[in-house]
């Protein structure tokens, strides 16, 4: 039974994905949460092969505590860096909190799981690790500046390690959606649903062991990429 970590797995894309896993029935899910509390134990209560650990990823010393307690425990197969976090306004408009925070999560956090947990996954049979980017990486959308960079940085770092772990049987897939309805929209008739990705998320990791999506791009036909979207500060 594979065992798989998802970040950001009580919310939004990462609670789909944690529901898509737990409903195939053939894997052993570790999600991390923080603030989600109540969620996390309404998924955890309904699905037992979910294991739910509270943890700060912004917090590099919490999230080096976590690293340790996982690599003194079972394999790791598959590694979801799912965690994020958006801000839409103008770069000159952002605070500094608000660029670190975006810099922290969206980048530093899945940069240090991959980091501390690569011998950890070096040990299961065909060791995978998924990072949740965007195709904002794509285009050049105003107001998504620090966004649009971070995205650029986790989808090039899984670029350059394909070509350094690939030959050692390490997979990587970068998952690209341009527009997710995280927030619950009452029209999402041209956003992708979270469970419409938590779908390919799940194709991707039962791909056969010799096998990778590179990088796999989904958007909704009817989704609009406006020079500057109504949901972005003016």
């Amino acid at each position: 039974m594979k065992h798989i970590l998802v970040t950001g797995g009580a919310k939004g894309i990462g609670r789909a994905i944690v529901e898509a896993l737990a409903a195939a029935a053939e894997y052993k899910i570790t999600a991390t949460y923080f603030g989600s509390n109540a969620a996390a134990d309404e998924i955890a209560a309904s699905y037992p092969a979910v294991r739910f650990v509270k943890v700060d990823l912004q917090d590099r010393q919490a999230l080096a505590a976590f690293i340790t307690d996982l690599l003194a425990a079972e394999p790791i197969d598959v590694l979801v860096n799912n965690a994020g976090l958006y801000v839409g306004k103008p770069f000159e408009n952002m605070t500094l909190d608000e660029v670190f925070q975006q810099i922290d999560l969206n980048f530093t956090a899945p940069t240090q799981l991959i980091h501390g947990l690569l011998p950890l996954l070096k040990k299961a049979k065909a060791p995978l690790i998924i990072n949740i980017s965007s195709q904002a990486v794509h285009e050049r959308i105003s107001g998504e500046a620090m966004y649009t960079a971070v995205k650029t940085a986790l989808s090039t770092l899984a670029y350059v390690l394909r070509a350094e772990l690939n030959p050692e049987g390490v997979r990587f897939v970068t998952v690209e959606p341009f527009g997710v309805n995280t927030y619950g929209l009452d029209e999402p008739s041209s956003m992708i649903l979270p469970e419409e990705l938590a779908k390919m998320v799940l194709y991707a990791i039962e791909m056969p062991d010799h096998l990778q999506l590179d990088n796999l791009g989904i958007s909704h036909l009817k989704q609009s990429r406006p020079d500057y979207p109504d949901w972005i500060e003016q």
